[in-house]
């Protein structure tokens, strides 16, 4: 069986099981919403006492969250379970994957549904859509298409920064603090234009902590905003298509460093 349709087929399952129990699925969707919704209302902040941030209106840089959020809600759903690499590693759970015909990174990543990211998905789309109305923009088909594209490539991206760190366990051992540090960056910096931390910040987070793909740069693309980039246009209009080839990175960084593999039983 293909390697995308083990991992269909096992998501779908760990979806089932979790919608047997649907309180705990609703109560820790409302709980992740309201968490993000945090965020939005500190923005909303801001935004109240100075009008703009780096000349970024209130709809622009509600989109700009909007499209952040989704992608993190794509990473999420369909990867969040990166973040069980220690556990599966330390307790010896990593054993009966490589003892089953399929393969133990897509094991990990389906073994559980967390069903408080639906929440940052759904969350997202919604300031997505409303923040969608209150930009000057012409929201055509192409346009609309590219938004989708890089919503998708900036979950993916995120997902194959965090899978390859994931891949530290076997070496490091635990690097959880690590995930958690990067995640934190991701949250508390993605929500704003790069152009707030200066040329340095901007490298730094275009290609030393890739954020500036999950969001931005598309962003810059459809908002008309690319004279303030620090990189060249094609980077920002070719962000989208970033993902795959981070992940798959990912992906690669992993498996190399699973090889270092040692058995708690031993």
């Amino acid at each position: 069986m293909p390697l995308w349709r083990s991992y269909a087929a096992l998501l779908q399952g760990t979806w089932r099981s979790m919608r047997v129990h649907r309180v705990n699925l609703v109560v820790t969707f409302l709980g992740s919403a309201a968490l993000q919704g945090t965020q939005l209302a500190f923005i909303g902040v801001l935004l109240h006492a100075f009008g703009a941030i780096a000349g970024w209106s209130v709809g622009e840089v509600a989109l700009l969250y909007g499209l952040r959020l989704t992608a993190h809600g794509v990473c999420t759903i369909n990867f969040g379970q990166h973040r069980g690499s220690a556990q599966a590693i330390r307790n010896g759970e990593w054993d009966r994957y490589l003892l089953r015909p399929v393969s133990p990174l897509v094991q990990m990543l389906t073994r559980y549904f967390n069903p408080g990211t639906i929440g940052d998905l759904v969350l997202g789309l919604a300031i997505l859509v409303t923040a969608a109305q209150l930009v000057d923009v012409t929201w055509t088909s192409g346009r609309i298409l590219y938004l989708v594209l890089a919503a998708v490539g900036g979950g993916l991206v995120e997902a194959g920064l965090q899978i390859g760190i994931s891949g530290l366990d076997f070496r490091w051992g635990p690097v959880t603090r690590i995930k958690d540090t990067i995640d934190r960056v991701l949250t508390d910096f993605g929500a704003y234009p790069m152009s707030i931390f200066g040329t340095v910040g901007n490298w730094l987070l275009t290609f030393l902590v890739p954020l500036a793909f999950m969001a931005y740069l598309p962003m810059t693309v459809l908002l008309g905003r690319t004279d303030e980039l620090v990189v060249p246009l094609l980077f920002a209009q070719l962000s989208p298509f970033v993902g795959p080839l981070v992940l798959r990175a990912g992906i690669l960084v992993f498996s190399r460093m699973s090889r270092w593999y040692s058995s708690p039983g031993n």
